[in-house]
């Protein structure tokens, strides 16, 4: 899971980015983040929601062949990790850009990102778990979704705690 450590890196690294030199580099515990590696990273945060948002584009066809409730509930649980995920993103970014007048709005944002992570977790194991085995395809890639949306979540955890 080396992505799920760099995405925490870009976290913490935009957490510091408002105490950044003149010659934009950020002083990080054993190490120094010069403004490129702070947009590596960023980047690479982008690029784990993108995959959340790839995995929840293939689920589509499999989602499509369940039935009345279990099709209603898998697929509310499916958009709201995607949902979540996007929520995250966007208050990565809030981050990287706060001011200090800004920076208690922007960490809000990122630990409510944080609870919305946790919901869709929930709610993709509540789907998984009312699915029946002959469900095994949706079963897998929702395990897999919600492998993705905890690491996203530990990474925001790991990067503010």
């Amino acid at each position: 899971m080396a992505r799920a450590g760099l995405t925490g890196i870009a976290v913490a690294a935009a957490l510091t980015l408002s105490g950044c030199a003149e010659d934009g580099t950020v002083d990080v515990p054993e190490f120094t983040l010069t403004g490129d590696d702070v947009t590596r990273f960023l980047d690479d945060a982008r690029s784990q929601v993108e995959e959340i948002g790839q995995d929840v584009g293939e689920l589509g066809d499999e989602i499509s062949t369940l039935s009345g409730d279990a099709r209603t509930r898998t697929q509310e649980a499916v958009d709201g990790a995607q949902e979540a995920a996007d929520e995250a993103q966007a208050a990565t970014d809030d981050v990287a850009t706060a001011t200090d007048d800004t920076r208690a709005e922007a960490e809000q944002r990122l630990a409510d990102a944080q609870d919305r992570l946790d919901e869709a977790s929930a709610a993709l194991d509540a789907a998984r778990s009312s699915l029946s085995d002959a469900d095994d395809a949706v079963r897998d890639g929702l395990d897999d979704l919600q492998a993705q949306v905890d690491d996203l979540r530990s990474d925001l955890d790991d990067s503010v705690g």
